[in-house]
C-alpha cells in the first residue's frame, strides 16, 4: 500500500463482511487513517483481484470474500523541462 499505508498505519485491513463495495473499504481507510487531509484516492489506484476498480464499476465494484483488494499510490514528478 505504499504511502496509503504510511498513512493508515497498517499493512493488511481484514474486511468480515462477505461483499462490500470498494466505497465501504474506502471508507475504512479514512477512518482508519492518522492523517484524515493526507488520505487522497484521486492520486490512488484500486484494483480487485488485479483489475483496475474503474473497469469494474467504480467506487461501486464489488469485492467478496476471498478476493484480494490492492490498493496502490500513484507517485510522479514532474517538472516543465521537456527532453
Amino acid at each position: 500500500m505504499g504511502g496509503v499505508k504510511k498513512i493508515v498505519g497498517q499493512e493488511l485491513i481484514r474486511i468480515t463482511e462477505p461483499v462490500v463495495k470498494v466505497s465501504y473499504i474506502m471508507d475504512l481507510l479514512r477512518k482508519n487513517a492518522a492523517e484524515h487531509a493526507r488520505l487522497n484516492f484521486d492520486n490512488v489506484v484500486i484494483a480487485v483481484n488485479g483489475v483496475d476498480c474503474s473497469i469494474l464499476g467504480g467506487t461501486d465494484a464489488l469485492a467478496k470474500e476471498g478476493d484480494e483488494v490492492t490498493v496502490v499510490t500513484i507517485v510522479h514528478g514532474g517538472g516543465s523541462t521537456a527532453f
